[in-house]
């Protein structure tokens, strides 16, 4: 072996000992987020999100934690105050969170066998009910869901106001109730607590596919036309390519494995703007001024 070459190999032999002795630069911690729930249902809706929020931790390495909270402001509160990075909104909290809150929509699912995201509001009698249309309702007991849902407060109010009714007027109704979910609503009908009650289409349709209730037991007097789909949003304090990660995650878990979201099983998620709320904003402001009047 010549000097040289000799030369070469000790410099080599040090530095790769070097090396090895050198620590291993530690791996940066994963991302770690809140993604909150507003209680649309009384049978959990984290646990309908739990494989989505998988695939979306594995495609983007974030860690995110379901967090089911007690109303719909708590859920507006959350992000407010940085509690929560990702929520689960209905479309009338959701503009109140983009408002207040600095939180955008992404994504809205799409269920198993539907072609859009969007939904509707029902109102259910009892089988055996006399009343037989929206104007029926008028001077009986209303179950409703909680104040500020979408499709169990919000639009059953603009129905009703379409044919003459208004639920803060005590001369319309015998009572006026908020049940504090979609399925109380429901459950009020069923047990006869109530003469009608106004809900999501989504989750009538979950109650009777999990043996909630029979069709038989129940009719449908009125539907209103398409709601805005209930959206997941972020924060826009994450940075940009947080959210551009998480987005693009959002619409790809489907080809990862089953996903569920508000109402069941999706079939995917497809991607929501803020400005696609812009109806339920003119519905809103309409009734606060009416109700003005």
């Amino acid at each position: 072996m010549n000097k040289s070459y000799a030369r070469i190999l000790i410099v080599a032999v040090t530095l790769a000992a070097g090396l090895s002795l050198s620590p291993a630069p530690s791996q940066a911690a994963a991302l770690k987020l809140n993604m909150v729930f507003v209680p649309a249902s009384e049978k959990g809706d984290e646990k309908d999100y739990v494989n989505l929020i998988k695939i979306i931790g594995d495609l983007t390495g974030y860690e995110i934690k379901p967090i089911k909270i007690t109303d719909y402001n708590a859920a507006v509160e959350a992000m407010r105050a940085g509690r929560a990075e990702i929520a689960w909104y209905g479309g009338k909290t959701y503009i109140m969170a983009a408002e207040i809150a600095d939180a955008e929509a992404f994504a809205a699912g799409i269920r198993k066998g539907d072609t859009t995201a969007g939904y509707f509001a029902h109102f259910v009698v009892p089988a055996d009910s006399p009343l037989k249309t929206l104007t029926d309702v008028s001077g009986k007991t209303l179950a409703l869901n909680t104040i500020g849902s979408t499709s169990g407060d919000l639009i059953p109010q603009v129905e009703l106001r379409k044919v003459g009714l208004s639920t803060t007027n005590r001369e319309h109704f015998k009572r006026v109730v908020y049940a504090g979910s979609h399925d109380a609503c429901l459950l009020a009908v069923l047990n006869k607590h109530a003469d009608v009650c106004g809900m999501s289409s989504r989750n009538f349709d979950a109650r009777l596919a999990d043996g909630t209730f029979k069709r038989a037991e129940v009719r449908i007097i009125h539907t209103s036309p398409p709601v805005p789909p209930p959206p997941l949003a972020y924060s826009k304090r994450l940075p940009q390519e947080v959210r551009d990660a998480i987005k693009r995650a959002t619409l790809e878990a489907h080809k990862h494995g089953r996903i569920g979201g508000y109402g069941g099983e999706m079939e995917r998620y497809v991607e929501v703007k803020d400005s696609d709320y812009d109806t339920l904003r003119a519905v809103d402001r309409l009734l606060r001024q009416s109700k003005k009047k």
